[in-house]
């Protein structure tokens, strides 16, 4: 019998799967793994960082999930991927079945890949299946093992495969030149989607497209909610209300005061929710069927006027569901872009919370349609912000990596990225909003919220504006749903405003900063100083724009 020391423990390998983007590294990590947090996604750069996790045939093999790489620009993820590649790690190559050979040479041309230990996965078998014959030859040319999946329909014989192939991995000794001799596919490039390439309508209609995006769930949303709320508020809150009026003046307050827990609580709840949960539904579905690379594709050639490209508004597209995902998303830009997309994120990405605020402020005020204008708006100063500010020389920086393919929907990734975006909502923005409500509870109670009408009393008095509304103003600076203080008192204040001075107040607490948890992020991610810097911008651009705005308005009042 042997004695513990005796007892032999086989050695942990390291494994890193490197390739394009959009290969399906994430799916594959998934599925040998079980790691939920890496589901496959069909959108280019969303996974920015590195993920590890344990094989779950073999837990002797440790995964370790790289951004895919964009060898024509220097975004902060394609360096991660870079310096992970310094050590000495078992390298399984991710390529797509339909390109591996154009791929290959590219990742050949880009990386150093001698001297590696070195195993091939190509992905995408359902669009390509290379006869036995063509496999043999690939494998004899490049002397290392290949294995051809279906990354959404990998069973437990098809992830043996794969693990086999990497206790197998070998030297890499291809040159470029062997490279040329591998079987060529026939659809080496996935080509847009024929509408989006007219010269003219094609832009426009990814613009359409795009807008259908959040209006259609905002629509939906907003015909719930308003169907919803006098339900909620004579079966549910009144009864609370009536029932909870002989408590303690301070509990009262804080419960069912102007500002309370559950009067003004729920109205969050209420409008926001349907907003989340909705806009969560369209964008995790035109990701999952790779609509939107498409998309932002056909609108390259217009954002490259504001100094942006076409990769660089998938992240905007992300901050309308959350802006700090979308900022984490920008990793994937080019560093002489992403300053850009991250003020254009910060400006012009009205953030679901933010969406749900104020098309409950606008429904409180009976003028639920002001929510379109606001939207075309916000986008729009966002964009001549964005090309005010950052100038940038965009040219150079091409789109070498194929589209995605236009595909059924996974519904496992799906149904787990909603259910994300709920549980985000349920366990971080509702409990910070009622922090919000609780806080604006207790200085209401005291007596203090007059100190907030002397910090924003100057703007407020600029663009004539109620005094009133300055809690609003402040906390929507801290989150953007904040703004639903200003429903205080059953949104009296907001009834007696004009509509123009509602517009003007709306619009300005949505782009005067960025909220604060926003304002961290980009801090960590791109440094301090230019957090503050981007900030600055902000309120100068939100302060000139509302300027113009009040004297067009206030011109027809």
């Amino acid at each position: 019998m042997l004695n513990a020391s005796e007892v032999y423990i086989p050695a942990q390998t390291e494994v890193v799967l490197v390739g394009l983007e959009s290969v399906g590294k994430s799916g594959l990590f998934r599925e040998l793994t079980g790691e939920k947090s890496a589901l496959a996604s069909n959108v280019r750069g969303t996974t920015t960082s590195a993920l590890q996790a344990a094989c779950k045939l073999n837990p002797n093999i440790q995964f370790t999930d790289l951004p895919g790489l964009q060898l024509d620009a220097d975004s902060v993820s394609t360096q991660i991927t870079l310096n992970h590649l310094q050590e000495e790690k078992t390298i399984l190559l991710v390529v797509k079945a339909t390109t591996l050979k154009e791929e290959l040479l590219e990742l050949y041309e880009g990386l150093n890949l001698k001297g590696k230990r070195i195993a091939i996965v190509a992905t995408h078998r359902d669009k390509y299946s290379p006869s036995q014959t063509e496999q043999n030859r690939v494998g004899e040319l490049l002397q290392v093992p290949v294995v051809w999946i279906n990354t959404r329909k990998l069973d437990e014989g098809a992830q043996a495969e794969v693990i086999e192939s990497i206790e197998e991995a070998k030297m890499w000794g291809a040159t470029k030149s062997i490279l040329r001799f591998l079987p060529s596919s026939p659809d080496a490039v996935n080509q847009l989607i024929p509408i989006f390439r007219l010269p003219i309508a094609g832009p426009i209609l990814a613009c359409l497209f795009i807008f259908a995006m959040f209006a259609l769930p905002v629509f939906g949303a907003f015909l719930f909610a308003n169907w919803f709320e006098p339900v909620t508020e004579q079966y549910l809150i009144a009864p609370i209300i009536l029932w909870l009026d002989q408590a303690p003046a301070f509990l009262a307050s804080i419960l069912i005061g102007d500002y309370g827990l559950i009067t003004l609580g729920s109205y969050s709840f209420l409008w926001a929710f349907p907003v989340v949960l909705l806009i969560s539904i369209t964008t995790t579905l035109t990701e999952e069927i790779g609509i939107q690379e498409h998309v932002t594709t056909a609108l390259d050639p217009w954002l490259r006027k504001i100094g942006l490209t076409g990769r660089d508004l998938l992240p905007v597209i992300t901050g309308f569901g959350c802006n700090v995902v979308a900022v984490h998303q920008s990793r994937s830009c080019s560093t002489c872009t992403r300053t850009s997309c991250v003020s254009l994120i910060a400006f012009g990405s009205a953030c679901s919370y933010q969406i749900g605020a104020t098309l409950s402020l606008f429904n409180a005020a009976h003028a639920p349609l002001l929510f379109i204008p606001y939207l075309f708006i916000l986008f729009i100063v966002g964009a001549i912000h964005t090309r005010i500010w950052n100038r940038n020389q965009t040219n150079e920086l091409t789109r070498i990596a194929p589209l995605p393919y236009i595909q059924k929907v996974n519904w496992q990734g799906f149904w787990w990225k909603v259910g994300g975006s709920i549980k985000q909502f349920l366990l971080q923005a509702m409990p910070i909003f009622f922090l919000i409500c609780l806080i604006s509870s207790v200085l209401d109670t005291l007596n203090i919220l007059s100190v907030f009408s002397w910090l924003a009393m100057p703007l407020l008095y600029l663009f004539s504006l109620p005094i009133e509304a300055a809690p609003g103003l402040i906390f929507s600076l801290i989150r953007k749903d904040g703004l639903l203080v200003l429903n205080e008192g059953q949104g009296s204040l907001l009834m007696d405003m004009s509509i123009s001075q509602l517009f003007i107040l709306v619009y300005l607490a949505s782009t005067l900063s960025a909220c604060l948890v926003t304002l961290f992020t980009i801090g960590r991610e791109l440094g301090w100083k230019t957090s503050f810097s981007l900030g600055g911008k902000q309120m100068l651009t939100s302060v000139a724009s509302t300027a113009i705005l009040a004297t067009v308005l206030y011109q027809f009042n």
